[in-house]
């Protein structure tokens, strides 16, 4: 008897601490909510318009970029280029979702000037502006923003930092013309990482499960570009056939 007396009052003292541990979590939840506006953020409101203004601008000249590719005919660089440019949605989305709780004004795309007489050129010119903001200006934003005490953005920040340096180094790889690692390629619709080979289990960035990712596969007009080459070179070894 008294062991079952003790037993119920070690369960109601649980359901007490429990209570009283999840009032404590609400309390310290409205009023963290309450402090989330501009004036509070100050800095870390900054960064965020910042961070926005370079997403948008970083999409813009990947689109570019990929329309370069697509005319040169180099439609594997230009499938690459298009999902990184489906990745800067990825960061704007989730960017939004914290301006959208500030109320934020509207931000034009951040002046992005990229040098390069060829695709190339501009592609080298483009991923040192990437890596210097991922690793500079984006590194700086996470530490205030976890300085400040907003760890759920400091943490978006590393993320992004992440993968903009990867998007860095397959734009370099793209001008330099290396193949090893840019077939097979997979997409995160969360972080926008790209992966090569088998998809993992769950994204090493944002923990996405790995079957989510979509497949980044060379454009399909590839195939009927070359198809159409091999027709049009029949045609033209026909017509000398004929002609003798």
């Amino acid at each position: 008897m008294d062991t079952m007396v003790l037993v119920v009052a070690a369960i109601a003292v649980c359901v007490v601490i429990e209570m009283i541990g999840f009032r404590a979590y609400k309390r310290h939840k409205a009023k963290k909510e309450s402090q989330f506006t501009k004036e509070h953020l100050a800095e870390v409101y900054d960064d965020l318009q910042a961070a926005r203004a370079f997403c948008l601008a970083a999409r813009r000249q990947y689109k570019e970029l990929a329309a370069y590719a697509r005319a040169d005919h180099r439609m594997r660089d230009a499938a690459v280029l298009e999902a990184m440019e489906e990745g800067e949605k990825s960061h704007l989305a989730e960017i939004e979702s914290f301006r959208e709780r500030l109320h934020a004004e509207s931000i034009d795309p951040a002046i992005m000037q990229v040098a390069g007489s060829s695709l190339d050129d501009a592609l080298r010119s483009f991923a040192k502006k990437i890596d210097e903001w991922a690793t500079e200006t984006c590194s700086d934003f996470s530490a205030r923003a976890r300085l400040r005490g907003y760890g759920d953005i400091a943490r978006m920040y590393k993320r992004m930092q992440e993968v903009e340096s990867l998007y860095a180094g397959i734009c370099l790889d793209i001008a330099e013309g290396v193949d090893d690692g840019l077939n097979d390629l997979s997409r995160c619709p969360t972080c926008g990482t790209i992966v090569t080979g088998r998809r993992p289990a769950f994204c090493t960035i944002c923990t996405q499960p790995g079957f989510e990712f979509a497949a980044v596969p060379p454009s399909a007009d590839e195939g009927d570009a070359s198809g159409k080459q091999e027709d049009l070179s029949a045609k033209t070894v026909g017509c000398a056939s004929a002609s003798e």
